[in-house]
């Protein structure tokens, strides 16, 4: 057999000596290290390759058979990375970069890339929540956590644009070319909105405060400009948050949360992931977090993810600041109600600690001498004095100082690019002391002169240690560990002169409780999967309630104590399902172990949204949610249990909710419209009735009965409408909402439903802002339904002084209130400081508004009389920085 020998291939021998060739051209390329601009239309990718080797000097390798189709690509004033990126942008090759050497090479199998990063504010250096992170062309995205941290897996082309946007801040575009970009963890600085400049004039410049979030009913919410919203007493958090839709005003102005028909106590408000109890000061009426410590403010009024627990209305989730990590900063500012200074310090350059100090003025205000008298006007010892009758010789003077201080410092420090720890710690405290005197009152005080001093505390601290980690793109942790302690203090003196000025003592009281929170707390998530997103983690609390009551009058002594204690366990697992650019699924489930009733509490949670067409969205969401802590509400409250907390046991069940929402959402341009309806059903409510002392009825666990606690159920529904024009030379929104609570107690006004005691029907409120020149102008105008009450035909007054109530309850509703405020501030340039001062008038017009019905058990009969909300009242603020 002959072997045929082999002929000479021209063609081959050509492949073997351009193969060569190319071999050697790197041991010659990169002479030329200047921009790179070249612009290609459908060329051959090969003949690109061989023209940045020959005509740009870049050093390349790559092999003979990488598919030779033609590409179009350009690039101005380049890098060599980002040409070579550019020219493969669209292909399926990859390739990596080895000092100035690039190869390129064909995938074995299909490539994915992922991108990680963390947004921060590019003035301060301290990272920002909750930014809306996603590639465009892509339909992909994330939502970066409470450190900023953010990531995107499963990318399938070489080269994007990715995006950040957030309240108040200009949106960012970042190219990314892979892998380059594959491995590195991106800082991305976003600049703050700048609303004027020296030497610019800028009218009608929008200042933006929310924004709607991908999830069902809920609001992404900045405090970054409430101080140019017109305010009552001091720039407040809570009552900025009224003027969303849903969340009701405060009773007769208060800070309190009516979101949804819910109570106060039925919000979950959370602090860098701590749980927050005491949330206001002087009663209520002012919040008891600053608003300059705080960064970002999330409102879930629909739909509650998997990871909340624990309440039935809502959730408010409040960031607070880092503090500036680039340079030291400071701040103070005063207005007539308090005063406050904040620190910020760099920690070598790996993370900072802020600190923010609040307290009451000392020399107090008319402002703040009405302010009290208004929330400590129904207390039973004022009501007394009120009853005074001149011509009985009855008389009574009333003494009273107040005061309030507060605390929040968080320290950050930056472990590794993928790893922070952040320490948070919030303090505060109020402070009541009254002084009474009493004459004439034999009747009910027990003697001709009697003279009263009481003095209550209430103290809270909590610290949350936090651990945020971002292993890679697809995989993140955060652990937490927390205790939180709230007490609440009260003690009262009575006296009565004997022979001559000696007094001597004829009764006191003493209560000291408190409330103990500490829960440990692992989540993580893992978005590895093609659209979907899971998350899951495990928590528990302990929870520790005591109070302890000494009373003696005359001779005789009681002292009551009552303890509780709790674990609560809980896990949940979350996924959001992303099929494709129409449908958002995210299905949850939480399972919650409650060791004081020994049973499981199953909460599923599911929320869809489909996208109609750009700018037009549908939602739905429903879910099941428990509460094991309450606020005790009852008519016979002492001042040291108004406004303690108990936890549920055999004798409190656990409250349950069953929480439906929908909606519509619009938007075009700078305008966008919100319909949304929303209905909940809550089983095992309860309140202590008529005279019975919660923690008396309480103690050694024993059985109660329906006529010292009654149990019931009820329902709130509604409908919010929320308009928005977003920019331009008049900006803001108008909301209107309509709700109707009603509770069922079998036990109480003959078994008949009626309506809640914070229901309002109607409330219509907007907000209207611009700028001229470098003044800010706002006009808040509100429309409200008055409060319910209940006509005096259907009260009475037993021989305990105690109000009872025989039927009809909460049949009549008062006038609607309206009122008109306004303010105007400016931003001073005063090297190296800054100045922001402003004037807000609330009630413009002095509308006399009635805030609610006063009924008062001491007269001859029953007496009820109108209190009024505040008339015409100016506000002023000021504040440094530097």
């Amino acid at each position: 057999m002959v072997t045929r020998a082999p002929s000479f291939d021209l063609r081959k021998l050509l492949h073997i000596f351009l193969a060569g060739l190319i071999q050697m051209v790197p041991l010659s390329a990169g002479l030329n290290s200047g921009p790179i601009t070249f612009k290609f239309k459908d060329v051959p990718l090969k003949t690109v390759l061989l023209n940045l080797i020959e005509d740009h000097g870049v050093s390349i390798i790559f092999p003979d058979t990488i598919p030779n189709t033609s590409i179009s690509a350009s690039c101005e004033l380049c890098s060599e990375t980002e040409a070579v990126a550019a020219v493969l942008a669209l292909s399926n090759l990859v390739w990596e970069q080895t000092g100035t050497q690039f190869t390129i090479a064909v995938p074995t199998t299909l490539f994915r890339f992922g991108v990680s990063g963390r947004a921060v504010d590019q003035e301060s250096g301290e990272p920002i929540p909750f930014v809306n992170v996603y590639l465009p062309d892509l339909n992909m995205g994330d939502i970066s956590n409470r450190d900023g941290s953010f990531s995107i897996p499963n990318i399938p082309v070489q080269s994007c644009t990715l995006v950040l946007s957030y309240i108040g801040y200009e949106t960012e575009r970042i190219p990314l070319f892979f892998p380059r970009d594959e491995t590195l963890f991106q800082e991305i600085s976003l600049l703050p909105k700048v609303l004027s400049s020296k030497g610019v004039s800028i009218t009608g410049f929008n200042r933006e405060f929310m924004d709607r979030s991908n999830s069902p009913g809920q609001i992404s919410f900045s405090p970054r400009h409430i101080s140019t919203l017109p305010n009552l007493g001091e720039v407040d958090i809570f009552r900025s948050l009224q003027f969303l839709p849903g969340i009701q005003l405060g009773l007769g102005g208060t800070s309190g949360l009516y979101i949804r028909g819910g109570t106060p106590d039925q919000n979950l408000v959370i602090l860098d992931g701590m749980p927050v109890y005491q949330t206001g000061h002087m009663f209520g009426f002012i919040s008891g977090i600053t608003a300059d410590a705080i960064k970002d403010i999330q409102v879930y009024k629909g739909s509650i993810p998997a990871q909340f627990g624990g309440r039935v209305s809502s959730v408010i989730e409040l960031t607070s600041r880092n503090g500036n990590s680039l340079e030291p900063h400071g701040a103070f500012y005063g207005n007539l109600m308090s005063q406050g200074i904040s620190a910020e310090l760099p920690i070598f350059s790996k993370g900072s600690w802020i600190v923010n100090l609040r307290r009451s003025i000392n020399v107090q205000s008319d402002l703040y001498k009405s302010i009290q008298e208004f929330v400590t006007g129904d207390d039973k010892f004022n009501l007394l004095s009120q009853s005074a009758d001149q011509l009985v010789n009855q008389k009574a003077f009333y003494g009273l100082q107040s005061s309030y201080k507060d605390l929040i410092s968080r320290l950050s420090f930056l472990a590794a690019p993928r790893h922070r720890f952040t320490f948070t710690h919030i303090s505060g405290i109020d402070s009541v002391l009254e002084d009474r005197e009493y004459f004439g009152f034999n009747s009910i005080m027990g003697h001709d002169t009697t003279e009263l001093q009481e003095r209550t505390e209430w103290k809270n601290n909590g610290s949350i240690l936090n651990w945020f980690s971002k292993w890679n793109h697809e995989y993140d942790s955060h652990v937490s560990v927390s205790r939180y302690l709230y007490s609440s203090r009260y003690s009262s003196q009575q006296s009565t002169p004997v022979n001559g000025n000696h007094l001597s003592n004829i009764g006191s009281a003493d209560e000291d409780n408190t409330l103990e929170d500490r829960s440990i707390r692992f989540q993580h998530r893992y978005i590895g999967f093609e659209n979907h997103r899971i998350t899951s983690g495990i928590e528990e609390s302990y929870y520790a309630v005591r109070y302890e009551t000494n009373k003696l009058d005359g001779s005789v002594s009681n002292t009551v104590v009552f303890n509780q204690e709790g674990f609560l366990h809980a896990f949940f697992l979350q996924d959001q399902w992303i099929p494709n650019d129409r449908w958002d699924v995210q299905a949850g489930y939480r399972v919650s172990y409650y060791n004081e009733l020994e049973s499981f509490y199953g909460s599923p949670r599911l929320a869809l949204k489909y996208r109609v067409r750009p700018g037009v969205s549908l939602e739905t969401s429903l879910g099941r949610h428990h509460q094991f802590v309450h606020r005790l509400i009852g008519e016979n409250m002492t001042r040291g249990t108004r406004r303690m907390w108990i936890i549920s046991s055999r004798q409190i069940p656990c409250i349950s909710s069953l929480n439906y929402h929908t909606g519509l959402n619009w938007e075009k341009g700078y305008y966008s419209l919100s319909m949304n309806g929303y209905y909940r059903s809550l089983i095992d409510i309860f309140q202590f009735q008529g005279s019975f002392i919660p923690t008396t009825t309480l103690v050694n666990d024993r059985t109660v009965s329906n006529n010292e606690i009654g149990f019931g159920t009820g329902t709130a529904r509604g409908m919010e409408l929320l308009l928005r024009k977003k920019e331009g030379m008049v900006s803001g929104w108008i909301s209107y909402h309509v709700n109707r609570t009603k509770y069922d107690f079998p036990s109480l006004n003959n078994g008949d439903s009626f309506v809640a005691n914070h229901d309002k029907m109607h409330e219509f409120k907007s907000v209207i802002m611009t700028r001229i020149r470098k003044w800010d102008f706002t006009a808040t105008w509100v429309y409200a339904s008055g409060r319910v009450y209940t006509s005096a035909e259907n009260m009475y007054v037993n021989s305990g002084y105690q109000i009872s109530t025989t039927g009809n309850q909460n049949n009549e509703r008062l006038d609607s209130i309206h009122h008109l405020d306004v303010s105007i501030s400016r931003t001073w340039q005063v090297s190296p400081a800054m100045i922001h001062t402003g004037l807000s008038i609330y009630n413009l017009y002095d509308q006399w508004n009635i805030s609610h019905k006063r009924y008062n058990p001491y007269t001859t009969q029953l007496a009820v009389t109108d209190v009024a909300m505040f008339g015409i009242t100016p506000m002023a603020f000021v504040k440094i920085s530097f």
